[in-house]
């Protein structure tokens, strides 16, 4: 009887193991969690598209580098900002595999980028309501493109 318990016990311990591993593999963020950020208010919105197989984080910030919104988007994935309010901001990557959320950082395939050119978000009151800018960047390069991204260090990333 000893023996079945013992083996029992065995069986159990290596079923919790397999479980245990198999979500640890399963915690990469859904498409459109928010990494950081807050509440965001304004009208602007921002469809940012990460075709490329490797999962994005896209962090929005101001131009004194301060991150009003970060946002994981998958590998093939699309996630609409939205809430933005008017004015300009640079748009940073981190894109790769293997997310960590306590390092902040890609363990895999790991590469940091921003758009060159700042974004300009803009709302205007018209007669028939609000017009406000609505973008879109594609994370791989596309044909007839015109954004260009170049590479970023860790010491020039936001905070």
């Amino acid at each position: 009887m000893q023996k079945i318990n013992v083996l029992i016990a065995g069986l159990l311990a290596a079923i919790i193991l397999c479980v245990g591993a198999a979500l640890a593999q399963n915690l990469v963020p859904e498409t459109g969690t928010l990494i950081k950020g807050g509440e965001m208010n304004g009208s602007c919105r921002l469809d940012i598209i990460n075709n490329g197989a490797n999962d994005a984080v896209a962090y929005l910030s101001t131009m004194q580098k301060e991150i009003v919104a970060a946002v994981y988007i998958r590998g093939g994935d699309f996630f609409n900002l939205t809430g933005i309010d008017a004015g300009s901001y640079e748009l940073y990557f981190k894109q790769g595999r293997n997310w960590s959320n306590s390092t902040g950082r890609f363990a895999t395939n790991a590469t940091i980028s921003r758009m060159e050119e700042p974004l300009t978000f803009e709302t205007q009151k018209t007669p028939e309501g609000v017009r406000y800018t609505w973008g879109q960047v594609t994370l791989e390069e596309v044909p007839d493109g015109n954004a260009v991204v170049v590479p970023v260090s860790e010491e020039d990333f936001p905070t």
